[in-house]
């Protein structure tokens, strides 16, 4: 008697259920809501060809204080790279921890993160890195910004403000609102915003 193979499938699957609660969430949305912050050109630039994001709370950790110079900002980005990088091309593994020395206030320590290769929303490889304790399919499912003070885009605060996007950048530069730009966008810390609403500028 011959047996048949039949692929295993989830009742989500065999019923076509959507994900009510959108637990399920999408990696564009954790982009979109911030919780996760894209740096692909960064990456393209070290010749890292998947799509590329880091989680806020790694993005945290690179802007420890405020009024933390760009350059500073930029440089702690690209040595997390450089080393990610580094332990990427001695690795099969899909998921590994690796560690990077990183300029905060004066000191410079050493931290741990992780970096996980997996579908992206099309089924397409990508890459996050996180910190050890954060697992990629659930960044931003359901306790968004419930640790850490959250890395806010500029149409973030643009429309709390009530100002335009364009307004809030020009704040940016003339250095009126602490921001930061991390794998190409404006980054605005929760607590300043906070600090704005109840002080002003």
């Amino acid at each position: 008697m011959q047996t048949r193979k039949t692929k295993l499938r989830a009742p989500t699957e065999i019923w076509g259920l959507a994900d009510p609660e959108h637990q399920g969430k999408a990696r564009q949305d954790a982009i979109d809501d911030g919780d996760l912050i894209e740096i692909t050109r960064m990456g393209r630039d070290l010749g890292i060809t998947y799509p590329l994001a880091v989680s806020a709370r790694v993005a945290q950790s690179m802007v420890p204080f405020t009024n933390i110079p760009q350059e500073t900002v930029t440089e702690n980005l690209w040595d997390t790279l450089h080393a990610f990088r580094d332990k990427a091309l001695t690795t099969t593994e899909e998921e590994f921890e690796f560690q990077v020395s990183l300029y905060q206030n004066g000191l410079v320590p050493t931290l741990t993160f992780k970096a996980a290769v997996s579908p992206g929303d099309d089924g397409e490889p990508v890459i996050t890195i996180m910190l050890p304790d954060e697992d990629w399919e659930t960044i931003g499912c359901g306790h968004r910004h419930s640790t850490g003070d959250a890395m806010l885009t500029v149409e973030d605060v643009a429309s709390t403000l009530n100002f335009t996007p364009g307004r809030i950048r020009e704040f940016i530069r003339e250095e009126r609102i602490p921001a930061v730009k991390c794998g190409g966008s404006w980054r605005i810390k929760r607590s300043e915003l906070n600090r704005i609403m109840s002080e002003g500028f």
